[in-house]
């Protein structure tokens, strides 16, 4: 059983690892004509309109379209820090369906945009092969989102600011698979957790340690019913063997506190009135 919890930790800690991966900072760099800096292109009335080039001083790059004085429909801006946007503009902010490339990190994001930021369903990738498939409001991931690590761990389900929150079914590339509630990154709530195994449980977690009220099935037949703490049985429960068994009372760091055999044999008389 102590193998068990180990090899249950270490999944634990995987999951934990995928969740910070997932961060990302903000994305919003809007153009600013405001900043002198030099135009060539198609003008009207003496201002920038149709297509055009304009250039800051600071070596800030856009090439595209502008309407009366400022950049409106499609056009590719690049930062001097190597940040690249290509897509549509409104009101001289990231508007519609774009591609960012952020230089720092070589992340890659693809989808919709609001007023400079990402809004609306869009993908995210990481440069090393982590990639986001969802829902954001202002930058932050928010709604229904798959998150797919490079080690083939999955993520389906809800998110709220930034992180799993809700409900949501997290599949282990080993086979494993957890379907329940998340808070903050965490398995936290009632969740059910299938191991590749055969085993299986289902009942409450906390900060994605199996902790409280549940039940641990093992493939062999036997169960396990009753109170658990960091992944261990701990307090009242019930063990029944594959052969019909019955250890009913305390226990403590997943051994059965107090005299096996009175437990055994008083289990078996209940049972059998």
């Amino acid at each position: 059983m102590k193998k068990f919890i180990l090899t249950v930790l270490s999944f634990i800690a995987l999951g934990a690892y995928n969740h910070a991966m997932a961060q990302e900072n903000p994305t919003e760099k809007n153009p600013d004509l405001k900043n002198a800096g030099k135009y060539t292109g198609d003008k009207k009335s003496g201002k920038m309109h149709g297509q055009g080039v304009y250039e800051w001083k600071n070596g800030d790059r856009f090439e595209g379209s502008f309407v009366e004085g400022q950049i409106e429909g499609y056009g590719r801006y690049s930062w001097t820090d190597g940040d690249i946007y290509q897509g549509d503009f409104k009101d001289g902010k990231q508007d519609g369906k774009g591609s960012a490339f952020y230089a720092d990190k070589c992340n890659v994001y693809e989808g919709e945009w609001k007023n400079g930021k990402r809004n609306g369903y869009g993908k995210l990738i990481w440069a090393n092969g982590d990639v986001y498939e969802g829902y954001w409001v202002d930058d932050v991931r928010v709604g229904e989102g798959t998150f797919t690590a490079a080690n083939g761990d999955k993520y389906v389900g809800h998110y709220e600011n930034n992180q799993r929150n809700g409900f949501g079914t997290y599949y282990h590339s080993n086979g494993d698979v957890y379907a329940g509630q998340w808070v903050n990154g965490e398995k936290e709530g009632l969740g059910k957790y299938t191991y590749a195994n055969g085993n299986t449980y289902e009942g409450q977690f906390v900060q994605s340690n199996i902790e409280g009220q549940g039940t641990f099935v093992w493939a062999s037949g036997a169960t396990y019913t009753g109170q658990f703490k960091e992944d261990m049985r701990h307090g009242v429960g019930t063990y029944t063997t594959a052969t019909g068994r019955v250890i009913a009372g305390n226990w403590k760091d997943n051994r059965f506190s107090g005299d096996i055999n009175s437990a055994v044999q008083q289990s078996s008389a209940l049972a059998s009135l």
